[in-house]
């Protein structure tokens, strides 16, 4: 029976502290320590719950496999994807039967989940069109790349994959379909770049209390109902996030 294969990128060991710490590269390792001495979940302990409740989400999809790129078989369809967001559990079915000898790869509606940044926005999933907000098109996790040789750059990089696409429109095909969810959640990188040049204990907080208040109050709309069980997930680890 063919699969559809997931693909995690390689992430680091959350597992094991001190190796998160050795690992980390040098503009991270500040806010880092901020993290640490303002919550009572350190970091490297709640990045490894993220990617506890994507992998009970990716346990959900069917006719798909969570598999390690270097063993997804030749030819396969592969999804790459980071080690905290989510899929429908429609996915596998949907792209195999999509499928077509003559295409390299697959794109769908990208969506972010992620708190506002500024106050008066509204905390929800912002959907992200490549053709109107993103320049790629290519985020995170809504594409899906055959397993050739000549394609290993592009499930390795969503910006390799993104210009491919772009030079290869009639090798790949756009499906109208939501897919996929990107978790930005509050032990992104990109978000903890983007709450302050210098992270502070008050500004990481305030960012805090935006983000409970984001899984506790979300009401997700019909396309996106496979999601409740991760987001419940969501809203239960914030609140077990508390100040020192």
């Amino acid at each position: 029976m063919e699969l559809l294969h997931i693909c995690v990128r390689r992430t680091l060991p959350w597992h094991d502290e001190a190796a998160v710490a050795a690992a980390l590269v040098p503009e991270l390792r500040p806010r880092v320590e901020v993290w640490n001495a303002t919550f009572n979940l350190r970091y490297a302990a709640f990045r490894l719950r993220l990617t506890q409740i994507a992998r009970d989400n990716l346990a959900r999809i069917e006719n798909a496999k969570l598999t390690r790129l270097e063993e997804a078989p030749p030819g396969s369809l592969v999804v790459p994807v980071d080690d905290d967001d989510w899929f429908s559990p429609e996915i596998g079915s949907r792209l195999l039967a999509e499928r077509d000898s003559s295409l390299q790869g697959y794109h769908w509606n990208p969506y972010i989940l992620e708190a506002p940044r500024h106050r008066r926005r509204w905390p929800w999933a912002r959907g992200r069109l490549a053709a109107d907000t993103s320049r790629y098109t290519c985020g995170s996790n809504n594409h899906a790349i055959r397993n050739l040789p000549e394609l290993t750059a592009e499930i390795l990089s969503h910006v390799t994959a993104s210009r491919h696409f772009d030079a290869n429109p009639r090798r790949v095909k756009r499906i109208d379909a939501s897919l996929s969810l990107q978790n930005r959640n509050l032990g992104s990188r990109s978000t903890l770049h983007w709450i302050a040049p210098e992270l502070t204990r008050g500004g990481l907080i305030q960012t805090f209390r935006r983000y409970r208040t984001l899984y506790d109050r979300l009401r997700l709309p019909r396309e996106f109902v496979w999601a409740k069980p991760s987001v419940l997930a969501m809203a239960e680890l914030m609140r077990e996030l508390r100040l020192r």
